[in-house]
């Protein structure tokens, strides 16, 4: 079966309005995938924000946070309903998890983001009746992590990774699909395939890409 999935995924964009969202809520890997299997996030990639450090990687990340950051259709996913998740999926409620590497982070890229994330903050401190310790920052720069850390979990099934990586250009290109970000969730139980397969037959693709793609995910050996 010879398809081209990056060509199909920008089919699928085409004509979308797009958002992008940098968070820290502990190590980047489960985040990454539990985002990523969310129906409107069109691509994840984990890497290191919030410090001053130039040049950070895993090793030397300085004062740096590891962070997500996530790609959605604003039509299809909102920024409040991201935010909810980011609030109610770790827990806010302490300082800080282990020094700045894992602490509670939201970086606004705009003066809108900021509202948005101060409003939502402010609403959910009244439900919970606790302090949020979330840090709300500015976004200055996004570094993206060394390449073993993108989709962490799905490379931990080899066969299934070599089989995806023949349908696309490169491995850049398979770190920043829709279905690489599906997947990734789906092999950390944050998903089913039967769930990617349902929202791939309303992506507004031809009728005969989007059989061969939901054949291949029926085909992969995890």
């Amino acid at each position: 079966m010879d398809i081209n999935i990056q060509e199909i995924e920008q089919h699928m964009a085409e004509n979308k309005q797009t958002d992008t969202l940098v968070f820290g809520m502990g190590c980047f890997w489960s985040p990454e995938a539990n985002f990523g299997q969310l129906p409107g996030v069109l691509r994840t990639r984990v890497g290191f924000a919030g410090g001053t450090k130039t040049n950070p990687t895993y090793r030397q990340m300085g004062d740096h946070t590891e962070t997500v950051e996530v790609t959605f259709h604003a039509d299809s996913i909102s920024l409040e309903q991201l935010l909810r998740k980011f609030w109610s999926d770790h827990n806010p409620n302490r300082p800080a998890y282990k020094e700045r590497q894992y602490i509670s982070l939201l970086l606004y890229r705009n003066a809108e983001q900021k509202k948005m994330m101060e409003t939502v903050k402010r609403q959910l401190e009244g439900e919970m009746d606790g302090q949020i310790y979330t840090e709300i920052s500015p976004l200055h720069d996004f570094t993206e992590a060394e390449q073993h850390h993108q989709k962490y979990y799905i490379k931990r099934f080899k066969r299934a990774t070599e089989r995806l990586l023949s349908h696309f250009p490169d491995e850049a290109a398979f770190h920043s699909s829709t279905i690489t970000a599906r997947l990734n969730g789906f092999v950390r139980e944050y998903g089913t395939l039967a769930s990617i397969k349902q929202e791939i037959s309303q992506w507004n693709i031809p009728l005969e890409e989007m059989n061969q793609l939901q054949q291949l995910l029926d085909d992969l050996k995890w």
